[in-house]
């Protein structure tokens, strides 16, 4: 909701409110907390010092370089004559319709926003700010974009979506990093007077500086993330004068746009939350990529069990053994079979053959007549893709090497024996959009499974240097929309070695991502809850592999592996016709529980337990009404001794009493009755709940799935 009263516009949310004043000069934003009631117009005491020259440093959208303020600028504009200083004066400030936004994915679902301009006389610019306040996910978007309305060119060299001021400097800054193997994993430092910076240089969001950052003091939580999957640059400043900048946008390493006249630049929508904590920002942020990201059919359609070959076969695969882990994924309960690499060109290892999607018919008896079988079944049937990248032992290298990215004379940088295409050129986009149609459509497929497995290197191509990395972007996801508008009932899952490009510009086109290729239990539950902090968990693919694992060594009890996959969309990755009798039995009850509580499980509000790198994590789904929940427990770290655990759940309603039930096999078995406040604000003993197998059998750690029904 905005009101406007004369200069003050006012963004309100169920529990926040955001407050704006339009002041000669410039807009300040004078407020970002808790819901404001009342007499919100007498707001003169949280207007900052100063006369509205320009001379102070106040609390504005956007900083320019040029002018008193040195701290980190928002925005660098290189102008034909060289000079880099820009004056930019509010033009109008007012609440209009949102501006549609040409090549980038947006969030949907509020058409209103406070529309700001600033204009810059001398270069002939106008620059506009649209910010919109979502109610039901207390969280507000920023949508940046610079028009050319004069006649010479500019170069932006730097453009941040959104800038944020506070009061103060005693702020923590989180960040969720890692690598292949231990996406996201969650990192958090004091600023303590000086500058913290998250970025990615890859090409892509990576899985090394992941876009979601926070901003954190005791009592106030602020939770950044971008609608974008390129590379990224998050930055935290605190200064002498007891302030604190926080920006968000495209990195500006290696960027230059050059903007003519009668152009505009558009950069990547930012989204922002304000929280009294982590977790209250978190739920927020999961509400919001679930209500205003997450699109199409898929939206809040159940997310089918699924068994993928690729862990159980890599590339050694016939048709034969294909069918039969699709007869034991049938048995088992599974309802999506996906077939993985190696179906395609001649692809029996990593080598060759990216580009070359037409059957593999020596290995797969044709792809289409498989497919069928599949479904006969009783299946639907998925496949795997990685439309992006090209081997040089392919025919499509050979017939169009000027379509890989790789700077002419010179031998390209190679990863997993692989170039990534040149998405700059127009033809690569309708090459991509053509194969990736013509399989979906001679297989049938209800599912594909996206790849992307390296990182870009050698940027060089249809685009210009400065712009390739944000062009690669705009061709991806133009890729992306017309795949989406040709096969909307197909489920398209994202995938980039594992999590490697997990963002909200993905899930705009793919409303689930791999979270990762670390299929291990115990590391999963970091990987999960890293993710689970902006993410909700309908959005992360998680499946139960082999043990021990293949990519730590470790071993881990089979209904360990299941109660941590449960905490996402829920797959199988392993031949299971392999397994043993009582294995697949257990697995065709792990899927009958599932199904049982899929649409919590899926849809749920989450909440996270515990620690991830503690003694003990886990996670709890609950029903809207709070009726209904499920949980998992996974102790991480074991004693000798008694054993004394003791855990306790979130998110359940204080005066009720609810029926607690552990599962066994399919089903569940009461052990307790207890009222939501003793469930969650005590200490329960899981002594009499977990038993001495429990320890014995599990190697890694073990677990424990709780069902919490009210009475």
């Amino acid at each position: 909701m905005i009101t406007q009263r004369d200069n003050l516009f006012l963004l309100s949310t169920a529990h926040t409110s955001l407050l704006l004043r339009a002041w000669q000069r410039r807009v300040d934003l004078l407020y970002l907390g808790k819901k404001l009631t009342g007499a919100w117009e007498n707001a003169s005491l949280l207007a900052p010092e100063g006369d509205g020259s320009g001379q102070e440093k106040p609390c504005t959208l956007f900083s320019p370089w040029g002018g008193i303020d040195f701290r980190e600028p928002s925005l660098l504009l290189r102008a034909e004559d060289g000079s880099a200083s820009a004056d930019f004066v509010l033009r109008s400030a007012e609440i209009s319709p949102r501006t549609p936004v040409d090549g980038l994915p947006v969030s949907y679902g509020e058409e209103e926003c406070v529309r700001i301009a600033y204009e810059e006389k001398r270069l002939g610019l106008l620059l506009v700010f649209e910010l919109t306040a979502y109610e039901d996910s207390d969280t507000y978007s920023c949508i940046p974009y610079l028009c050319n309305e004069g006649a010479s060119s500019v170069t932006i060299e730097r453009f941040a979506s959104l800038q944020l001021e506070f009061w103060g400097k005693d702020f923590s800054f989180t960040t969720f990093d890692g690598d292949w193997g231990c996406e996201r994993q969650k990192h958090t430092r004091p600023l303590n007077g000086g500058k913290c910076e998250n970025a990615s240089f890859t090409g892509a969001s990576s899985p090394f500086r992941t876009p979601f950052t926070l901003l954190t003091r005791p009592g106030m939580a602020v939770g950044v993330n971008l609608v974008y999957s390129g590379n990224h640059r998050t930055v935290a400043e605190s200064d002498d004068m007891g302030r604190t900048r926080l920006l968000a946008g495209i990195n500006p390493f290696s960027f230059a746009w050059k903007l003519e006249g009668g152009e505009t630049f558009f950069a990547p929508e930012a989204v922002f939350s304000f929280g009294h904590s982590e977790r209250e920002v978190g739920l927020r942020m999961r509400t919001f990529v679930q209500e205003h990201i997450i699109r199409g059919v898929w939206k809040k359609k159940p997310r089918p069990v699924l068994v993928n070959n690729w862990e159980g076969t890599y590339f050694s695969f016939t048709r034969e053994r294909i069918l039969n882990i699709a007869r034991a994924a049938k048995e088992a309960g599974a309802e999506l079979f996906v077939l993985d690499d190696g179906w395609f060109g001649r692809r029996d290892d990593d080598t060759s053959s990216l580009g070359d999607w037409f059957d593999y018919k020596e290995k797969t008896g044709g792809i289409a007549s498989l497919a069928d079988e599949v479904r006969a079944l009783g299946l639907s049937f998925g496949i795997w893709m990685e439309p992006e990248m090209v081997s040089e032992q392919s025919e499509l290298f050979k017939a169009h090497p000027e379509w890989a990215m790789k700077i002419p004379g010179r031998d390209p940088v190679r990863m997993r024996h692989q170039l990534v295409l040149d998405l700059t050129s127009p033809a690569v986009q309708d090459y991509l959009v053509e194969s990736v149609s013509s399989v979906l459509t001679l297989t049938k497929a209800a599912y594909l499974k996206w790849d992307y497995n390296r990182h870009m290197t050698d940027c060089f191509g249809h685009a210009a240097g400065g712009e390739y990395y944000h062009r690669y972007m705009l061709g991806l996801y133009s890729v992306m929309a017309r795949l989406n508008a040709a096969f909307p009932d197909v489920l398209f899952e994202g995938c980039a070695s594992g999590g490697a490009r997990f963002d909200l510009g993905i899930l705009c086109y793919m409303p689930q991502i791999w979270t990762s290729d670390n299929t291990d239990a115990r590391e999963r539950i970091a990987i999960q809850s890293g993710t689970a902090a902006s993410y909700p968990q309908s959005t992360m693919g998680s499946h139960v592999s082999v043990s021990p694992n293949h990519q730590t060594g470790n071993a881990s009890a089979l209904s360990a592996r299941f109660a941590v996959a449960a905490g996402g969309v829920l797959g199988y990755e392993c031949d299971l016709s392999a397994l043993s009798e009582g294995e697949r039995a257990a697995i065709k009850d792990q899927i009958v529980f599932y199904k049982t509580y899929r649409e919590v499980m899926q849809f749920g509000t989450y909440y996270a337990l515990g620690d991830a790198r503690g003694e003990w994590a886990g996670y709890c789904m609950i029903s809207p009404d709070k009726t209904l929940a499920v949980a998992a427990v996974a102790i991480l770290q074991k004693r000798t001794g008694v054993m004394n655990f003791r855990a306790s759940f979130k998110g359940l309603e204080d005066g009720a009493l609810y029926r607690v039930s552990v599962r066994e096999g399919a089903g569940i078995r009461e052990v307790a009755k207890a009222t939501g406040a003793m469930l969650t604000g005590g200490s329960v003993r899981l002594d009499g709940i977990f038993d001495e197998t429990d320890a014995r059998s599990a190697n890694s750690i073990f677990t424990r799935m709780f069902v919490f029904e009210k009475i």
